[in-house]
């Protein structure tokens, strides 16, 4: 027998990479769900928290850790059978998805509904490039599960290719400011000022970003680059050197009231990323927000994000190219155009009040 609604609330056992409360996340995908988990909290949704562990050490150690967690897991979603409707889970992939389809077989199994919410752009390189048996599986969940959601607008082919049931698009979102709308900054248009925000890694594109505002300033357009986010001591050290002489600055990680108020007072964000695992970013999201024009890479789900309100460039575009629609773009009428555009984008698709809603609903259509 399926499990009936409980009282009130629906109820939801949330399962994947989650950031503690309160802590630091180590990366985009906790971060988006512990928002998620929060926000919806506070619209009367019960959620019970299945988190995955934090891991350390040798690839002997972290298999290990995961394998316990992913026991403990099993077993509290049997002794928690009572308090949840939908096992909603926000897989890994790779070799985790064995294990994981263990867990949507068990949820299965107690009578409840199973969402599966396909994140990071990844997911198809996976299912293309591994086994027969790993397909078969992607598949069997794929059209199995109660509920489908996809974080790309790119991925709901895939889905609706194995599944019967409306696909629900759930994007990564921010909140508005509603208390503080406009942050106590003023953009100076006599320079740009670019801000590369996020993970400070090879991969997401930092270099070519760095590149960027030097092929700019022998352009000479007056241009300034803020780095936001973690890095490695080594890698600094290089990055450091690369930018002698340019108008750089490493900031490091910064409080989420600073960071708004950076973003305020720039132009650009830049988004020349590689990884191979690119999803849907927080950072461009945020960015957006605050009507700072999007210059990204055709990596991940950034083409649906972005839509017409940037500049969507080769995966394989130079520094250069990124100088040139910078410059081409100015800071001007054409600017101005585009940095309403991005905020208006944000505020019609990408916000709680807007996503939240539907996936709520989601979950009250499945329990019928």
């Amino acid at each position: 027998m399926r499990s009936k609604l409980g009282p009130g609330a629906v109820r939801i056992a949330y399962c994947g990479p989650i950031a503690q409360p309160g802590q630091p996340a180590r990366g985009g995908y906790e971060s988006a769900n512990r928002r998620l988990i929060d926000d919806l909290r506070l619209r009367r949704v019960h959620v019970i928290e299945f988190p995955y562990p934090l891991t350390r050490g040798t690839k002997l150690r972290k298999g290990a850790t995961y394998a316990r967690r992913f026991a403990a897991i099993a077993l509290e979603m049997v002794q928690q059978r009572r308090r949840y409707d939908i096992f909603h889970l926000t897989p890994l992939y790779r070799h985790f998805l064995y294990a994981e389809a263990a867990l949507c077989a068990l949820a299965w199994s107690l009578g409840k509904r199973v969402a599966f919410d396909i994140r990071a752009g990844s997911f198809i390189h996976h299912y293309e490039n591994r086994s027969p048996a790993y397909r078969a599986l992607v598949d069997a969940l794929t059209r199995r599960a109660d509920v489908v959601a996809v974080e790309g607008q790119e991925f709901a082919p895939f889905a609706e290719a194995r599944n019967g049931k409306p696909i629900l698009y759930l994007p990564n979102y921010c909140n508005p400011h509603a208390a503080d709308p406009e942050p106590s900054a003023v953009r100076d248009d006599a320079c740009i000022r670019i801000v590369f925000l996020g993970r400070v890694v090879p991969e997401k594109g930092i270099e070519t970003a760095i590149g960027a505002v030097q092929a700019l300033q022998e352009m000479d357009v007056p241009a300034h680059l803020d780095v936001i986010g973690g890095i490695e001591d080594d890698y600094l050290l290089s990055l450091a050197r690369r930018a002698t002489r340019l108008p750089v600055v490493f900031h490091g990680p910064l409080p989420p009231d600073v960071i708004r108020t950076m973003l305020a007072s720039a132009h650009y964000f830049i988004f020349p990323t590689r990884h191979d695992g690119e999803g849907h970013s927080n950072a461009l999201t945020e960015a957006m927000a605050e009507g700072l024009v999007p210059i990204c890479s055709d990596n991940g789900f950034n083409r649906s994000v972005v839509g017409d309100a940037g500049r969507v460039l080769p995966v394989d575009a130079t520094a250069s190219d990124y100088a040139q629609a910078i410059a081409d773009i100015g800071t001007g009428a054409a600017w101005n155009e585009l940095s309403r555009a991005a905020s208006r984008r944000i505020a019609e698709r990408f916000t709680g009040m807007v996503v939240l809603p539907v996936l709520i609903e989601s979950y009250r259509a499945t329990l019928v």
